[in-house]
């Protein structure tokens, strides 16, 4: 458990992509997956919602944000297909972790 929560933000964002997103099809299977485990536990989702939030505050290398939302997670960002776009999926993504976890006992 120390070892997870020692994982830099990049890591822990990738691993809550992994998790929740990647082969998903749509926003209700995501809400769907963030559910079952706010169920379990919201330790997790709390985790991610700082390391997404602390993601989007770093100064991070051209096309991270990018590779991590459509490479990682495998999720189309068709209409945006840049680091902007993807900084946008994990905002939208915090905001529905949020929403959940409030709406979760």
């Amino acid at each position: 458990m120390a070892e997870k929560d020692a994982r830099p933000p990049l890591e822990k964002v990738r691993s809550l992509l992994l998790s929740h997103v990647a082969d998903t099809d749509g926003w209700g299977e995501v809400h769907g997956e963030v559910e079952m485990t706010a169920q379990h536990s919201g330790r997790p989702l709390r985790q991610g919602l700082e390391a997404i939030d602390a993601v989007l505050a770093a100064d991070l290398p051209p096309g991270t944000l990018l590779r991590m939302v459509a490479g990682d997670a495998g999720w189309p960002l068709d209409d945006d297909p840049t680091d902007a776009g993807a900084a946008e999926f994990l905002r939208e993504f915090a905001g529905l972790i949020r929403s959940v976890l409030a709406e979760t006992p």
